[in-house]
């Protein structure tokens, strides 16, 4: 059956000192209700995406929580956790809820990091890795990311400037962004003078961790745009237990089956969101996605084909890099910003004869996946 999306409201990611992770929620979820023209009456359940509000924000039961305060006491309503990709969990859940007889179905997603200091944010991002065999040794994802830029660059003789690429392509995107974290344009020569994080990896390399929150009004009939593939996959969790670090697998099998359920090719994408927790992560979602064979990805970015007026726009709001990466959050943004792509609410960021758009959250370093495919009716 068709699932169709009927409105959308971004919250501009920035330090929200002055505002609580419910207020965010709710201010996503109006915008939404407001542009699908319904009323709240007309929204059947509420689903609530959040990675870490237990470990930072000491909240759990958050859905409903949300649901209360925007007046829908008594619906159902639940939360979805799925690390970082926990945005994309939440889409795919709605999708069954609206298989299993619902109408309108409001999903939000949030995160508030801001209320902790930077190395508990860390903390909260290691917990999506195994915390006997990985976290409790100090390791972290984003040090994990350093070393696959350091094998990869090895392996497929990559220019150093070119895994960069990565982050200047998604601000040079973000620069006309009314809701990114950093709206402005960056340089390769400022990407790798940055200071390391994990090296190789520079802090202009690394997802600004920003408070957000996404929401999307998601309707078994009367939309625009609608939802024709998801599909969600997992790898061996621990990442040295694979056969190779630098396949994501997940990635690949996660994007098979939303493609083979939209019953269209890679030829038909038209906008890519991708996440770029870190320059190499993007990289090798290209490849693991299938856009780019093995040891190709780097030559993508440089190439011009990903640009906005490329063959194939991605990240075209600036990506986990310059948007921002709100965790929870982060999947629905990437809905709603092809969505808009596809209803031709872009503004400066549009992309013309936009279709088909295909976004890819993941989590763990790719232990999770999961993949949605938008086409306009």
């Amino acid at each position: 059956m068709p699932y169709y999306i009927n409105g959308v409201g971004l919250v501009k990611v920035r330090e929200h000192w002055e505002r609580n992770i419910v207020d965010l929620a709710l201010e996503a979820a109006e915008k939404a209700i407001e542009h699908s023209g319904l009323s709240v009456k007309k929204i059947d359940r509420v689903i609530v995406s959040n990675s870490f509000a237990q470990y930072i924000n000491t909240q759990a039961h958050l859905a409903p929580l949300i649901a209360d305060y925007l007046g829908l006491s008594g619906k159902p309503a639940i939360s979805v956790e799925l690390g970082n990709a926990s945005g994309g969990a939440a889409i795919h859940t709605a999708l069954k809820e609206i298989a299993a007889g619902s109408e309108n179905i409001l999903v939000i997603g949030v995160e508030k990091p801001s209320d902790v200091t930077s190395e508990d944010v860390v903390g909260a991002l290691a917990t999506e890795l195994d915390w006997e065999f990985i976290t409790a040794l100090g390791i972290t994802s984003e040090g994990i990311q350093g070393i696959m830029a350091h094998l990869y660059m090895q392996r497929f003789n990559a220019p150093r400037e070119n895994i960069a690429a990565m982050s200047v392509l998604s601000h040079s995107h973000a620069a006309k962004s009314p809701h990114a974290l950093y709206p402005f344009p960056t340089t390769p020569e400022k990407v790798l003078s940055a200071p390391k994080f994990a090296d190789p990896l520079t802090m202009l390399e690394v997802a600004g961790k920003g408070d957000g929150a996404a929401a999307i009004v998601l309707s078994a009939s009367n939309g625009e745009v609608e939802i024709a593939g998801s599909a969600i996959a997992t790898d061996r969790y621990r990442i040295f237990e694979r056969e190779d670090i630098l396949e994501l697998r997940a990635v690949s099998d996660a994007t098979m089956e939303a493609l083979n359920q939209a019953n269209i090719s890679h030829s038909d994408i038209n906008i890519l969101e991708i996440h770029d927790a870190t320059s190499i992560a993007g990289v090798l979602q290209l490849e693991a996605l299938g856009f780019a064979e093995r040891g190709e990805g780097h030559k993508m970015i440089t190439n011009g084909v990903l640009d906005l007026n490329g063959k194939l726009p991605t990240n075209t709001f600036g990506g986990s890099k310059a948007r921002g990466d709100p965790f929870g959050a982060t999947g629905i943004y990437q809905v709603g910003e092809i969505y808009l792509q596809l209803i031709g609410e872009a503004g400066f960021n549009q992309v013309e004869n936009a279709k088909i758009g295909l976004s890819l959250i993941t989590a763990g370093v790719g232990s999770s996946a999961v993949v949605n495919v938008l086409r306009k009716r």
